[in-house]
């Protein structure tokens, strides 16, 4: 299957959201303090989550609705492999494997914490045909594949500003040198839920 059956998982399964208002963000770390991302003060994070390495929750819109997810996965390189190739395999595992018929909005090469990377944007339903927006962006780094997804309702009203919200966090995305290199802020949420690391934004 591949590395890429992780990386695909996320957006196959991990629920899109709803984006209110925030009133603050924080800065988060995996269990291993080996990424970090900044997120909204209400969102909660957990680390591990499944295949997940560091995942990040928004509030549920309403009761019954899916939220909005940002799913941080930290996988070894194939031999070979490139971020475009990643994103590439990814795509294919999820419509193979996950069942995921997408259309892609926009492919194309981006810059990740300050490291060159390959991003992808596109539109999905579920099996219940709720449509669905996604963005996934990978990086490639010393023989180590670091790949972020983001999920949302693709619906109005309010889809501008919930794409914004997903796209900074993603944006805030880093690669911290090591697991040993730096200590979680604080309070951090790791493993549990709900954590409150350091303040941050962009």
């Amino acid at each position: 299957m591949g590395v890429a059956a992780l990386l695909a998982a996320p957006a196959a399964v991990m629920p899109p959201a709803f984006a209110a208002a925030q009133t603050g963000w924080k800065t988060v770390y995996d269990h291993s303090n080996q990424i970090s991302m900044t997120v909204p003060s209400g969102w909660t994070v957990q680390s591990p989550s499944g295949n997940v390495t560091l995942q990040a929750t928004g509030p549920a819109p309403a009761a019954g609705a899916l939220p909005d997810t940002v799913d941080a996965v930290i996988h070894g390189a194939l031999a070979g492999m490139t971020a475009r190739s990643c994103i590439n395999e990814a795509q294919w595992i999820g419509q193979h494997f996950g069942h995921i018929n997408s259309t892609t909005v926009s492919a194309g090469p981006a810059t990740v914490g300050g490291l060159p990377a390959y991003a992808r944007v596109y539109t999905w339903k579920t099996s219940k045909s709720e449509p669905r927006w996604s963005r996934q962006q990978c990086v490639v780094k010393n023989g180590t594949v670091y790949v972020v997804t983001a999920t949302t309702e693709n619906a109005a009203p309010g889809l501008a500003n919930r794409q914004a919200v997903l796209e900074r966090i993603m944006s805030s995305f880093d690669i911290v040198s090591g697991p040993a290199s730096r200590t979680p802020p604080a309070g951090n949420p790791i493993p549990a839920n709900g954590g409150t690391g350091g303040q941050g934004g962009h």
